[in-house]
């Protein structure tokens, strides 16, 4: 039983490591991380299945009336896997704090913009504490009751800086919280 309790702390030590480490690689200029072009739709798919691998009882739903009759206006020059790793964490946070009711998740592009609104029903931000949600290590007063460890959001922001893109979060407490990631669109032909 203490074995079992040691190998599962250990596990969450892992976790938060890889976390941090992530956190600090976001912070560099960008010139050590690979750019290729990175089709969002695509993308925002792919995470809905690794979201729903991480448990399976969280709701996904997409919106897509606003996707472009030009696809190449879906497609952003950036890092793959970062860019995953960010609409994971928005994704996972809305459904986590919404207690698995379902998340909505809209696309859209300008000809200039990606546009991804991940819109959640769930315990919102107290309006006294938002300001702190890009602090690291801050958890909002009212996620006791759920884990986290408040890295999340700032490694988030850090993805999305590096990309050059905008991060917005709106939120009211007990009625659920609206996230808006805008990048620039690549300008890829085809």
């Amino acid at each position: 039983k203490s074995l079992n309790h040691i190998f599962n702390e250990a596990e969450k030590l892992d976790k938060k490591t890889k976390a941090l480490l992530l956190l600090a690689q976001t912070g560099f200029n960008g010139k050590t991380q690979k750019f290729d072009k990175v089709r969002v739709d695509q993308l925002i798919l792919d995470v809905k299945e690794t979201v729903e691998k991480i448990n399976p009882a969280f709701k996904i739903t997409f919106d897509f009336s606003l996707l472009p009759e030009d696809p190449t206006k879906l497609k952003v020059k950036g890092n793959e896997q970062l860019l995953h790793l960010a609409l994971t964490n928005i994704i996972v946070n809305g459904c986590k704090y919404s207690d698995e009711a379902p998340v909505e998740v809209a696309l859209g592009a300008s000809d200039s913009k990606v546009i991804i609104v991940v819109r959640d029903s769930g315990i919102g931000i107290p309006k006294d504490e938002i300001q702190y949600i890009y602090d690291p290590y801050f958890r909002a007063s009212n996620t006791g009751n759920y884990e986290g460890y408040g890295i999340g959001l700032p490694l988030t922001r850090n993805i999305v800086r590096l990309h050059e893109g905008e991060l917005i979060v709106n939120s009211t407490e007990n009625e659920g919280t609206t996230v808006q990631i805008t990048l620039p669109i690549g300008n890829y032909k085809f």
